[in-house]
């Protein structure tokens, strides 16, 4: 249904590819402003321990990756 509204599967792959890409933009920017706040939170000698700290930085990892991957497929 989708793929005939959109005026064919090209389109529909396509569409569905910016919305992915648009996605993990927005979410590595919320991991990147949480991971910037979170370091300005603890001490410097903190940093490096910190479990919040971590799973905001393999967030913004992991959403860098997908975007690059999805850029380098051609969405």
């Amino acid at each position: 249904m989708r793929t005939a509204l959109l005026e064919g599967a090209k389109r529909h792959a396509a569409l569905a590819g910016a919305a992915a890409l648009r996605l993990h933009d927005r979410l590595a920017a919320e991991a990147r402003r949480g991971s910037a706040q979170r370091r300005r939170s603890l001490p410097a000698d903190r940093t490096g321990g910190d479990a919040w700290l971590s799973r905001l930085t393999g967030a913004l990892t992991h959403h860098r990756n997908a975007a690059s991957a999805l850029i380098r497929e051609g969405s």
